[in-house]
């Protein structure tokens, strides 16, 4: 789907290519063009001091409530556990200043419990003695994490460590259990925690 060309400075884009367009605009007063022109002068002149130029696969736009650019996250946040062949669609997460996309809900909601044990170390301690009506968020084992329910072990994902998490949840369930992760360190989730589902 194309937008048509019907002001001067509008460019024809697709939906992709738009986000990321407006991602780089500084103020309302710029044209599409004009984003562009600076985007790629910017662009040049790293170029010719020697400076490497890496695209973003996605565009990363700051959230609302938070005026500075986002970075990707350091490389031992990373989910090397949860890599799945399975891709559902493009779910932010963002921890602060560190942003990344992640390819469905239950890599978002993973990849936001590592960050949030990674930033402030003993979170998840803290969370596996917080427990849902019948399963623990996080557990030492598969059995600890469903001790009512000894036929679900199987569907415990090893999160990092020697902890273990419980992925067999529904959007509000991985919610949820986000805001309450949130509340044990002392963060609000929506604002410093953000995991759009």
């Amino acid at each position: 789907m194309t937008t048509n060309l019907t002001q001067a400075g509008l460019l024809q884009l697709d939906l992709d290519a738009h986000q990321a367009l407006e991602s780089q605009r500084a103020s309302l007063d710029e044209t599409q063009l004009d984003i562009l022109k600076r985007v790629l002068a910017a662009a040049s002149d790293r170029r010719a001091v020697g400076g490497d130029i890496k695209p973003s696969a996605r565009p990363t736009t700051p959230h609302p409530h938070r005026q500075e650019e986002s970075r990707p996250p350091p490389g031992g946040w990373q989910d090397m556990a949860g890599v799945s062949d399975r891709k559902t669609g493009d779910y932010l997460v963002r921890l602060n200043i560190y942003a990344q996309f992640a390819e469905s809900q239950k890599a978002a909601y993973r990849l936001a419990l590592i960050w949030l044990e990674k930033q402030y170390p003993g979170t998840l301690h803290r969370l596996a003695d917080t427990a849902s009506r019948r399963r623990r968020i996080v557990a030492r084992s598969p059995q600890a994490l469903y001790p009512k329910s000894p036929s679900l072990v199987n569907m415990a994902e090893k999160l990092i460590d020697d902890w273990y998490v419980d992925v067999n949840l529904s959007k509000q369930q991985k919610l949820s259990r986000l805001k309450i992760a949130c509340r044990v360190v002392g963060l609000e989730f929506g604002k410093d925690l953000v995991v759009d589902l």
